[in-house]
């Protein structure tokens, strides 16, 4: 039953965080893998609505990918961050 409701919301245009989510993991994985992982998603989204009594809200599935407003970090912590990578650093200047 899961699986037809995840089949039928991710068609459909009325939850667009669903329909978007199922379409990249449909890319990545394949569709039937993409059904299954919106159905287990769609599972976990009615346990936490039983479990707090509240109403769904499409707005804490909808994954935003804009930095924060004010973040940033020093030239230092970056070189610490890109050396963590595995990075090695020289100080040479590279040509222009």
């Amino acid at each position: 039953m899961l699986v037809q409701i995840a089949l039928a919301s991710s068609r459909s245009d009325k939850h667009p965080e669903i329909k978007g989510k199922h379409q990249s993991l449909k890319k990545r994985r394949g569709g039937k893998k993409a059904t299954i992982a919106i159905a287990r998603r769609l599972l976990v989204a009615i346990y936490h609505m039983l479990l707090k009594g509240e109403a769904y809200n499409p707005s804490l599935y909808i994954k935003e990918d804009t930095p924060l407003a004010g973040r940033s970090i020093t030239a230092e912590e970056a070189l610490k961050i890109v050396a963590k990578m595995g990075y090695i650093i020289s100080d040479a200047p590279t040509p222009a």
